[in-house]
């Protein structure tokens, strides 16, 4: 019997071979990705412990799903983040309607320790569309999402940017217990143990005597001088980086991350933050208020990378904003105060200001002057 097994039919032979084929394809295919050179960049990779060195993410940057929340009359936010996603090769999964203050019932409003203060706060409705997307998680059991608003800005390299993020913060975290791994040393996306990662904070101030952290050389992070005030003074003024220096990126452990342009939450942190924020329990300030005061208290396992990867994208006219102020902005009459005229801080290569290229001349008219000749318009 087992001298006899050794010998393959013609049949067997050929199922062999289909096997055989299909692996080497797989294996081709997987090898596709284009991968980093680090020794084209300024520094070293620290504590490199990678078998194999970073990629590009795939089309939602190794999350599970991107939503996005906007308000449903920002159409033309709408068109632009669909149209950004679309020419950067990302994939919008799901919009996340925005919530007027006034639509949330009394009786839905989330209690307050403070009696006392205004029952209709401006930023309920904020509140509850991040607890909607949040929600929205947790009934989709979705494992990860990365959560936008409508008005933010990416790099053209975008996929590279949270690629070797990805792979840092799976081989490179010194900040977590054997590197972020789980209990039996597997490998999970941004590490397998995090609830919250912000990525587009517009502020952010570090612990004031705790700054704990690990960085990283990204190819794709501009001069520290070219990003917004704040960033560009956290950079200085707490990590001691010079304006000029460029490609730096560092990680810590969530202290005050301001905004929310931009984060990512797990499944668990899903969880957690639609029982801690307002659904459960007393919420007395705006969720990126209270994403901070969570984090400092441990009650979210969150990190933060410095300078943030998603920043806002300003437009010059009552567009900017959906706060009740922005309807009686005056904008100069000289300013466009379109999206296409808006810009942003902070990106090395402006995803938006690159949706250009689908603006120009590409077409001319042949036409014949008097003499016959033909002359092209």
């Amino acid at each position: 019997m087992m001298a006899s097994s050794m010998f393959l039919t013609p049949r067997a032979l050929g199922a062999y071979a289909v096997v055989i084929l299909l692996f080497l394809t797989i294996r081709q295919l997987g090898t596709t990705h284009a991968t980093y050179n680090t020794s084209e960049w300024k520094g070293k990779v620290s504590h490199l412990t990678g078998s194999s060195g970073p990629k590009p993410a795939n089309s939602t940057l190794d999350f599970q799903e991107i939503v996005y929340i906007s308000m449903p009359y920002r159409t033309d936010r709408q068109d632009a983040m669909v149209l950004t996603a679309a020419q950067t090769g990302l994939k919008l999964n799901k919009m996340i309607k925005g919530v007027p203050s006034a639509d949330v019932h009394e009786k839905a409003r989330p209690l307050t320790n403070h009696p006392g203060d205004d029952p209709k706060k401006p930023w309920l409705g904020v509140w509850r569309a991040h607890a909607d997307a949040w929600r929205y998680m947790i009934d989709n059991d979705i494992q990860s999402a990365l959560i936008m608003e409508d008005d933010v800005d990416w790099d053209v390299n975008v996929k590279e940017v949270f690629g070797l993020w990805n792979w840092q913060m799976k081989n490179n975290n010194s900040l977590a217990e054997n590197l972020g791994r789980g209990k039996n040393g597997e490998t999970c996306e941004y590490g397998c143990d995090w609830d919250h990662l912000s990525m587009g904070q517009c502020v952010y101030k570090a612990h004031p005597t705790d700054h704990t952290h690990f960085s990283y050389n990204d190819p794709n992070s501009p001069a520290i001088g070219s990003f917004a005030k704040d960033n560009k003074k956290e950079m200085v003024e707490t990590w001691k980086y010079k304006p000029e220096d460029a490609g730096v990126r560092l990680v810590t452990p969530s202290y005050a991350p301001l905004c929310t342009m931009g984060y990512a939450m797990t499944q668990r942190g899903a969880r957690r933050a639609l029982y801690q924020i307002g659904g459960f329990l007393a919420m007395d300030s705006p969720i990126d208020l209270e994403f901070i005061q969570h984090a400092k208290d441990g009650r979210l396992k969150s990190y933060t990378i410095s300078p943030p990867t998603l920043v806002k994208w300003k437009v010059f006219g009552p567009g900017d904003t959906d706060n009740d102020y922005g309807f009686d902005f005056k904008a100069n009459p000289d300013q466009d105060t379109t999206q296409g005229g808006g810009q942003s801080k902070g990106l090395l290569s402006s995803a938006r200001q690159a949706l250009k290229a689908l603006d120009g001349k590409f077409h001319t008219w042949k036409t014949e002057d008097k003499k016959g000749d033909k002359k092209g318009t």
